[in-house]
């Protein structure tokens, strides 16, 4: 009961120890991909402000500051670029939104409403684009009621794919690390080696699959 006990904690250390450095990387990427992204914004460049902000947001963990950063920045990044007349920075920015919050999707959607916001943005800058003389005339309203459908359409796997790639991950881990610290336990067995007191004397023949009397019948055979 104890070395199983042991086993265990054993194995919940080293996932403790790969979550804590998997995790360590995204908030910093995040926090580095955020400081680009403010020293951007001082430069006058909203275009590269968005796009590293939406790297930012892609950097996700649960209640890590640099998300909700990216996400109120993009969004702001939208609305001002929209006054300001630059309808491409705008689409751009509600695009970064859309993506971040679709790619980091897995059970649920950590932002939902954000994503839903930006469908909504994206349908009505859509629908109020000019359109060329000849090309569809109707209404925005039914213009914007199509492409926020499009938008909104989920295309990501479902969730009983995510769950079911989520346990294959963690069988996978598990696995290895359990055979490992079993086998750790006989050192003389870690790489297959037979325990000294069990090794067998091998003769040059027995190297070929042949026993000695096989090995003596053979070298008979070839010299007579």
């Amino acid at each position: 009961m104890i070395t199983t006990l042991l086993r265990t904690a054993k194995i919940l250390l080293v996932i403790g120890v790969i979550t804590a450095a998997l995790t360590a990387r995204v908030l910093i990427s995040g926090e580095r991909e955020i400081a680009l992204s403010t020293a951007a914004l001082r430069s006058g460049d909203p275009h590269a402000a968005a796009l590293h902000a939406r790297r930012a947001a892609g950097f996700y963990a649960p209640g890590a500051p640099h998300v909700r950063v990216a996400y109120e920045r993009l969004i702001a990044l939208a609305q001002k670029a929209e006054s300001a007349g630059d309808r491409k920075t705008a689409m751009f920015a509600w695009e970064g939104v859309r993506t971040a919050a679709i790619e980091t999707k897995w059970l649920i959607i950590p932002h939902a409403e954000d994503l839903a916001r930006a469908n909504a943005e994206l349908a009505r800058l859509q629908a109020s684009e000019p359109r060329p003389p000849g090309t569809r005339t109707d209404p925005v309203a039914s213009i914007e009621r199509d492409a926020l459908a499009a938008l909104a359409r989920d295309e990501s796997p479902h969730t009983a794919w995510v769950v079911a790639l989520l346990i294959g991950f963690w069988r996978g881990l598990w696995g290895p690390l359990w055979s490992f610290f079993a086998a750790s336990r006989a050192p003389d067995n870690l790489f297959g080696r037979r325990p000294a007191g069990r090794r067998r004397s091998q003769s040059p023949g027995s190297l070929f699959g042949l026993s000695r009397s096989g090995a003596r019948s053979a070298s008979g055979f070839v010299y007579t």
